[in-house]
């Protein structure tokens, strides 16, 4: 009987230490953080690239095309937490699977210009409608109490937010008015029809699209991912225009200013034809000045 307990004592000391060691959050390639993780902060700039290289053993992807990519990852059921810092906001976004950074090699000095966040939109990977509608809202929430304002492309139409259901049903689900929250029906029926929603805003330096798109449905559980896609003012602009790296101050100035007045000329042009079409234009959206990012 004696040698018996000494047998079970051992065991239960082995599962006990077993049970205490830390464990080995590390997956391949990447650092795997769990959902109860602090947030991890990104950057775009020089200090982007920082951050990526903190939070990841991945070493740079550097493309003969021009671009090098630091990257994110987790898995199921562990997901990342991550806030994207803008000059003026930030965004957190939750469940987040990847982050794929971006750097113009030409460029390295300018850092991280381009973002694209791949994430769930609830916690678990499948969810009900209700649970899915409560995850949308919290996100509409914080998109406005962070105050990114609606971004219409230099060369596209301004649509008043009066039509923003008639947009969303003929687009595909492009909102034009990030300020107003679906209700539940709402929801259901934008979604039976486009199967997303997208917004397109800015911030302070950066312009972000979010594209949150049904993947999955049956009787009893639904899937949902978004995506989110920064591109800094620096990068859009100077992307706009050919030749940049060639140009001095006083060009790079002029040929931009062309490609204002040329935007100002083909947005006109596709305003008139939306009006044909029933919409009506918001005559008082001013586009955001990137001239300070772009020079």
């Amino acid at each position: 009987m004696k040698n018996y307990l000494s047998l079970f004592i051992c065991i239960i000391t082995c599962i006990f230490l077993t049970s205490c060691k830390p464990a080995n959050n590390t997956t391949q390639g990447n650092k795997s953080m769990n959902q109860n993780q602090d947030v991890i902060a990104l950057h775009f700039g020089e200090q982007g690239m920082q951050d990526f290289s903190k939070n990841s053993t991945t070493p740079v992807d550097r493309q003969p095309a021009g671009m090098n990519f630091l990257s994110l990852d987790w898995t199921l059921p562990k997901l990342g937490r991550v806030r994207v810092i803008t000059e003026k906001s930030n965004l957190e976004i939750e469940n987040v699977i990847s982050v794929l950074g971006t750097q113009v090699a030409r460029r390295s000095n300018d850092g991280i210009q381009i973002m694209d966040i791949n994430a769930s939109l609830h916690p678990n990977e499948y969810t009900t409608s209700q649970e899915a509608y409560t995850a949308y809202t919290k996100l509409v929430h914080q998109i406005n109490d962070k105050q990114w304002k609606q971004y219409f492309l230099p060369f596209s139409a301004r649509i008043d937010k009066q039509d923003n259901f008639k947009h969303m049903n003929e687009t595909m689900g492009k909102v034009i008015d990030p300020t107003y929250i679906l209700s539940f029906k709402e929801w259901q029926d934008i979604l039976s029809e486009t199967n997303r929603l997208v917004f397109n805003l800015y911030n302070g330096d950066a312009e972000l699209s979010i594209s949150l798109q049904q993947t999955y449905q049956d009787d009893k559980k639904e899937q949902y991912m978004v995506r989110y896609s920064f591109e800094n003012f620096k990068y859009a602009g100077r992307n706009a225009i050919s030749d940049t790296d060639k140009m001095n101050s006083e060009q790079l100035k002029q040929a931009f200013e062309t490609e204002v007045a040329n935007n100002k000329k083909a947005r006109k042009t596709e305003e008139n034809n939306m009006k044909k079409e029933g919409y009506h234009i918001d005559e008082s959206y001013i586009n955001p000045d990137i001239w300070p990012y772009v020079q």
